[in-house]
Order: structure tokens, then C-alpha cells, then sequence
């Protein structure tokens, strides 16, 4: 079962100078809208879609010469469907994922003729396409993702490390827990199952990471975000002249109450104690060596139900690693941010509280902006320190 495709860059940029893109949000806001496929798809379905294109005369308007040796390695891809993965080089290896039934739906074209004429579905070099697979493929990605955009959608960012490209978010999932997730987007040279090359995929286990936190850890997550800077001493625009960029962003989204009583703000006690919340500031985040490994403990950790957390620590190379703590010093990342996405961190916790995406209130993170850059605030470490 699918969830999400990778439509790259260059794909997109030719889709939406083509206008094509607008077609698609055009045809969402009518009365039938985008088709939606979800949830389990068989075999049989795929070929009920295939007969429908036949019916509708979309085959007819392609040519023979180019029709038959488009349904004949589509049709040798499906017939041994286990054997026709996935390919992706990434790194100078060859990385497979198994097909789904799901893949056929864009692969053969079906999904694309929802919203384009019989005419309009072949004519790849129209759009700047090379090939009818990687334009009807890709132009099916995309009216997948729009049909599939989360209806709670958290802070969003793009960023590359190391000739590598990635989409972040901040947001919380149906129960209102923290969810940090991690994609990577990467343009790499890819073969679909039936052997073309395209410039989409779906989404790989290799291409995702997730902090899967839970309850109301938006807190702790700031407070190791805060101790993350001041310890690296990074450069943070949100956080210069006492962090007034980020209080004004903060305030700017407002309030949105979300599904959880604590989303009313009506709590309070030492949960909502800025000096509480940041009493651990004493305490340096642990530096792992270059096996990724250390003897300290994190003091920065987020919940993880009854059975465990995930501790911050900061990486080689200063990266922030959130990874589960275990009983050794070794550790395995579950994420891994870097030294310039701080402020897109910083910015996704106060969305992620404003819009009611979680559990904290705006109010929290606000609070401890406030305490951080107080005299208050030195005057209590110095008190910790000396116990």
C-alpha cells in the first residue's frame, strides 16, 4: 500500500511551467474533483482501470508504433510482478523496493487520464518529457500528492547536506503526539518496474526517518533546541535580540485550539513552569565521537509512551541527532538535523503548538523565550549549578 511518491525537481518544474500543475488544483476544486486511491488495491483493479482507459478510447489516440512496446513491458512487468522491483543508484549502489499495486495506476497512465483528454495523455515531448513513462508516471505523482496533502499539515522545510536533498515537518499525528519526520527527496536515477527510467518514486523505507514522540513533549524538544544553540553558540536570526523574531512569529500564527483539553491552556501548575522547563539548561547535550558513541547521558529527551525516549545529542560533525536511548553507549540516529536548520526547528515547534497540531499551547515556548533571556534565568542557573 502507498502512501507518497517523490515527484523531483525537474519533473515538477516541467509540470508547472506547462501549467500543468494548475490543471491539476483546477480539477480538485470541481464538483467530482481528483480521483483518490487508498488503502489496499488488487490486481483486479488495476486491470478494471486499464479496461476503462480502452473503453474511453485513450489507447486508440496513440500509435502503434509507440503503443506496443509501451503495454508490452508493462504488461511482462505486471504478469511477474514479484520480480519486477524498484531501482534506484544512490551513492553508487542499487537500491530496490518492491512494487505495489498502487505504481501500476501511474506507470500505465490511468491515473494522469483523470485529468488530461486522450490527445493531451501521449504527448510527452509537448511538456518537455523524453518518454511516455516518465511523463505519464510523474504527471501521475503529482495528482497523487494533491489528492494525498494532509488535511493538518505542520511547518514544512526543504534543505541539502552533502549533494543531498530533504523535506522536514514538525507536526503531530491524529492523537495530537509530537511526529518530526525526515524525507529524503534526492533526484536520484531511477527505474521504474518495468524498466524506464522516471523521474519519480515512491517513497522508500531508506528515504524516511521519524521522531515518534509522544503526549505533550513540545517542551522538552525546545529546550534541547535552545541548549543545542547556546552550546554550539550557532548563528540563529530567531533567537537574536532575545529571541524577538521568533516571539513575533509565534504571535503572528495566533491560536488554534486543538483536540486536547490541554490545547485549552487551562492546566497550569509546574508543567507550565518556565524554570522548571528549563532547569536542565545546566547540563551540556552529550557529544558523540566519531563511532557515534558516548558515556553521558542525555538530560534532553522526549517520551516515548511507557517504554522509553529519544535522546538529543549533538553529532561529529555538530549535527543534532535525536536517537532511542539504550543501555549502551552507542547510539543509532533516528534523525538527523543540521547546524542550519535550527531556526526551521525553532519555527516548526511554535507552528506546531500555534495551529493545535499537539498538545502544548503557544503560550509555553513563548514563557521560556521570555525566562531564557531574563536575568531570572542566570540568576537560577547559577543557584542550580552550586547544589
Amino acid at each position: 500500500m502507498r502512501f507518497d511518491y517523490t515527484l523531483y525537481s525537474e519533473a515538477q518544474e516541467k509540470l508547472k511551467k506547462s501549467g500543468l500543475l494548475d490543471k491539476i488544483k483546477a480539477v480538485k476544486k470541481t464538483e467530482n474533483g481528483l480521483p483518490y486511491v487508498g488503502g489496499y488495491t488488487s490486481k483486479e483493479e488495476v486491470i478494471g482501470a486499464i479496461k476503462e482507459m480502452d473503453n474511453e478510447g485513450f489507447f486508440k489516440a496513440l500509435c502503434e508504433e509507440k503503443r506496443k512496446p509501451f503495454q508490452q513491458s508493462l504488461t511482462r512487468a505486471f504478469s511477474d510482478f514479484d520480480k519486477n522491483a524498484w531501482r534506484v543508484e544512490r551513492n553508487g549502489t542499487i537500491i530496490e523496493s518492491p512494487a505495489e499495486c498502487e505504481d501500476y495506476y501511474l506507470m500505465t497512465g490511468w491515473l494522469a487520464s483523470q485529468v488530461l483528454k486522450p490527445t493531451e495523455l501521449w504527448d510527452y515531448s509537448r511538456f518537455g518529457f523524453s518518454s511516455i513513462n516518465d511523463f505519464v508516471g510523474s504527471f501521475g505523482a503529482a495528482i497523487w500528492n494533491e489528492s494525498h496533502m494532509d488535511f493538518r499539515p505542520g511547518y514544512t522545510w526543504v534543505s541539502s547536506h552533502n549533494n543531498r536533498t530533504f523535506e522536514s515537518s514538525i507536526t503531530g499525528d491524529m492523537n495530537l503526539d509530537l511526529r518530526i519526520y525526515r524525507t529524503d527527496i534526492t533526484s536520484d536515477k531511477t527505474f521504474d518496474p518495468s524498466g524506464a527510467q522516471v523521474s519519480y518514486r515512491p517513497e522508500f523505507d531508506e528515504d524516511r526517518t521519524a521522531v515518534c514522540a509522544y503526549h505533550s513533549t513540545e517542551s522538552s524538544l525546545f529546550a534541547g533546541l535552545l541548549k543545542y544553540v547556546d552550546q554550539l553558540n550557532l548563528k540563529s536570526e530567531m533567537l537574536e535580540n532575545k529571541a524577538q523574531a521568533l516571539i513575533d512569529y509565534t504571535k503572528s500564527l495566533g491560536h488554534t485550539i486543538g483536540a486536547a483539553t490541554e490545547c485549552l491552556g487551562l492546566s497550569g501548575g509546574i508543567g507550565e513552569s518556565p524554570r522548571f522547563l528549563l532547569s536542565q539548561f545546566i547540563y551540556p547535550l552529550p557529544k558523540l565521537d566519531e563511532n557515534m558513541a558516548t558515556d553521558h547521558p542525555s538530560f534532553y529527551n522526549l517520551s516515548i509512551q511507557s517504554h522509553g525516549s529519544y535522546g538529543m545529542y549533538i553529532g561529529p560533525s555538530n549535527e543534532l541527532i535525536f536517537a532511542h536511548n539504550n543501555r549502551t553507549n552507542k547510539i543509532k540516529p533516528a534523525v538527523i538535523f543540521y547546524p542550519e536548520e535550527v531556526d526551521h526547528l525553532l519555527k516548526g515547534v511554535c507552528y506546531q503548538c500555534a495551529k493545535g497540531l499537539g498538545r502544548t499551547i503557544p503560550r509555553l515556548p513563548l514563557l521560556m523565550l521570555e525566562y531564557k533571556y531574563s536575568q531570572q534565568f542566570e540568576k537560577d542557573q547559577a543557584e542550580f549549578k552550586s547544589f
